[in-house]
Order: C-alpha cells, then structure tokens, then sequence
C-alpha cells in the first residue's frame, strides 16, 4: 500500500512539474520586462506632448469671477461700504504663430518615433528571450557532459585500481585517471556556477525563477540563410526599427530647427472678451458696465538677449548629431547583419562537420576501449579518446546553439521578428 503511494504521489509531482519551453518563456517576459513597460510608457508620454502641443493651437477660453466687500471713506461723503461684482470671459485663437505650427509638427514626429521604439523594444526582448533560453540550454549541456564524463572516469578509476591490485596495470594509470577525475570535479563546480548565472539572467527578463526548460531536440533540419550579403544588408539598412527611429528623430529636429528660428516672427492672435463689473478704478462702486470687445493683437519680437537666437542654434546643432548618429546606426547595422547572416550560414557547416566528427570520435573512443581490453592501448589513450568524444558532443551543441542566436539576431537586423520566429524555434524543442 505504502509503495503504491509514493508512487502515485511521484507521478503527481512529475506531472505538475513540466517543462517551459520558448513560447512559455516569452510570454513571461512580455508581461513582466520593465524595459519593455518602460517604452510603453515613454509612447503615451510622446502623445500627450503631442496634445499638447496641438493644444496650443486650439482656442483659449477662461473666464474670471470677483465678488468683494468694500469699505471706503471719503471726506466728502463719510464711509460707504458695498458689494462688488466683476465677471469676465476672454477667448483667444492663434491666427499666425508658425513657431506652434512647427512645434506640433516636432512632436507628431516623436510621437511617432516613440511608437517605433516600442517596436523595437519588443523585438530586442523576443532577442533576448532566445539568447539567454539557449545559453541555458548550453550550460545545461556543458554540466551534463562534465557530469557523464566524471562518471565514466570514477567507473574506470574503481576498475583500474582492482586492476593494480591485480598487478595488472601501473601505478601511473591510476594517478592519470585520479588527476583527470579531480580536474572534472573541478569543472562540474565551475559549469554549476556558470548554470546559475544563465539562469539568473533569464529570470531578469521574465521575474520568475527557472525551473525546467524544453531541450532542443536531435533531428533538427538546419538550413542556410537565403539571399547574398549586399540584398540583405540594404534591406536591414532601410528596414531597421532603429533606421526609421532615427529618421524620425531628424525630422523632428528639422521642424525644431523652423520653429525656433519662427519665434523671430510676429505673432497674430484673435481675442474676443467680455466684461460685466459694477466696481470701477480702485473698486469704487460704480453704474453696472458691459463691455464687449474684439481684438486683433499683433506681437512682434524685438529683442530677448539673444535667447532666441542660442536656442535656433542649438536646435540646429541637435540636428546635426541626430544625422551623425543614423550614419553611425547604418554602419552598425550593416555589420551586425553581415556578421550574423555569415556565422549562420557558416554554423550550418559546422553543425556538418560537428556531427561527423562527433560520429568519428564514437568510433575511435570505442576502438580505444577495446584495445585497452586487449592490451594494445594505454589507459591514456583511452583518456584521450574520452575527451575527444565529450568535446565533439559539445561542438555539436554549441554549434547548434550558435546557429539559433545568429538566425535570430539576423532577423532582428533586418526589423522581421516576430512572434512566429519565435513559433518556428519552439518547435524544434522536445515537447
């Protein structure tokens, strides 16, 4: 009865316990990742800017109401004291002020600029999403390798040493395994360390602890990235979320530059009030007015100690650091597209090559193991074959992660990204 139960209660624990896999992962991250809230946030800000420098532009109504109590003295009349009412309505419209105009303009484009952002935000976290899932993945790996390889060297070193009690190996093969045996213990602590922190990284993104994770499964089909390197580096120059930000920053700065310079303009406003009041100069009571007035103001700037003048220029100075920084961009980003469209393509290569030699290093380690049986081979060679497999295994891996990251981060320089990337990576995962 009692072995029926903990069985039981084994299989509900490892059916509660399942594994996330990308998707799962991203998903976390998308509702939690302060950066990606941040320029959310930073979108809202540029569009109630964007109100209200449109506000500006808008009619301009207030009105104003004053009751007082008046107690006045005058030698001729004695002391009086009274009420007083002062009501009053004024409406002002803009009719010419190109220096608000182009100031609207300016934060229509932030605006817009800011939604890009917001884009790209999103996409740099799906980016980082895959990376640190793969890198804890690799660690993943590396420490079960490690963990393969210790336990495989503590199974030859318990035969080797019945074996020199036997007299019939050397005392020297013995130290050689023990030497190799502490050295992978050595490397287990450092590949737990190395866990961790991957782990942690992840949690960064998605404020959940990692518990289990989807591996990548063996029968993956990886294939070249299509297009040459000219085609695609164009594409991402005139694509790119950041290209476009950034040509969004330049045209915001363009219309700084106009609306500073405008402040130098007169500036034409239709005003339209009325007053209704009972108290007159000094709130001496007077008959009831009603006055209505409608105005033309005309103002134009003389002189304002040159302030006028230094902000039209750093306008433009801003302008011209703006187009620096998109000529810097545009050579980032053809670098970054052309390194991470090569190393794909060159990974699946190495993923070839890697699965040849992971193929090759079977052989020979087995063949060393026979040999060692029958004497013809040392117990270093066998050594040596041991560690050739393990690390065939681990270029394999590395070499499929790499080709992950760089498919990824490709995608990411050419503005593709998506949600379906995602989708098309996940299913190459163990579900």
């Amino acid at each position: 009865m009692i072995k029926k139960l903990l069985i039981l209660y084994i299989y509900s624990v490892s059916t509660l316990v399942q594994a996330d896999d990308l998707l799962s992962i991203y998903d976390q991250a998308l509702n939690s990742d302060p950066n990606l809230k941040a320029a959310q946030l930073q979108t809202e800000l540029s569009e109630a800017k964007q109100a209200q420098a449109g506000g500006a532009l808008l009619p301009q109504a207030s009105a104003n109401a004053n009751i007082s109590y008046n107690n006045q003295y005058t030698e001729t009349t004695g002391a009086d004291s009274y009420k007083g009412e002062r009501y009053s309505v004024n409406l002002t419209q803009s009719l010419i002020d190109v220096s608000k105009v182009y100031n609207w303009q300016r934060a229509s484009a932030l605006t817009d600029k800011s939604e890009i952002d917001f884009q790209q935000a999103h996409q740099v976290l799906m980016y980082d999403v895959v990376e640190r899932y793969f890198i804890v993945l690799a660690m993943q790996d590396n420490l079960k390798l490690i963990e393969q390889e210790t336990e495989t060297t503590e199974k030859q070193l318990k035969q080797i040493q019945r074996q020199y009690d036997k007299n019939i190996v050397k005392i020297t093969d013995v130290y050689e395994l023990e030497a190799k045996l502490d050295s992978l213990l050595a490397e287990g602590i450092e590949a737990e360390t190395q866990l961790d922190v991957a782990k942690q990284s992840l949690t960064e993104l998605t404020g959940q602890p990692v518990m289990q994770l989807a591996n990548l499964q063996n029968n993956i089909q990886f294939t070249p990235l299509a297009g040459n390197i000219k085609s695609v580096t164009e594409q991402a120059q005139t694509n790119s979320p950041l290209i476009k930000a950034q040509d969004k920053e330049i045209t915001a700065g363009d219309y700084d530059v106009i609306s500073q310079h405008a402040k130098h303009l007169p500036v034409v406003d239709l005003q339209l009030q009325y007053y209704n009041t009972d108290n007159g100069f000094q709130n001496r009571q007077i008959p009831t007015v009603d006055t209505k007035i409608a105005s033309i103001n005309v103002t134009i700037p003389l002189f304002a100690g040159g302030a006028t003048h230094q902000r039209a220029k750093e306008a433009s100075r801003q302008l011209a650091i703006s187009k620096q920084i998109k000529i810097s961009l545009l050579r980032s980003i053809e670098k970054e597209t052309r390194d991470a469209f090569l190393s794909a393509n060159a990974s699946v290569r190495r993923i070839k090559a890697s699965t040849r030699a992971q193929k090759t290093a079977i052989k020979a380690r087995e063949a060393m193991e026979k040999g060692f049986t029958y004497g013809v081979q040392s117990i270093g060679d066998v050594l040596i074959s041991q560690a050739r497999e393990f690390s065939a295994n681990r270029d394999l891996l590395e070499a499929k992660y790499t080709y992950i990251k760089n498919r990824i981060r490709f995608e990411k320089s050419l503005g593709t990204l998506s949600i379906n990337s995602l989708s098309e990576i996940n299913a190459w995962l163990i579900k």
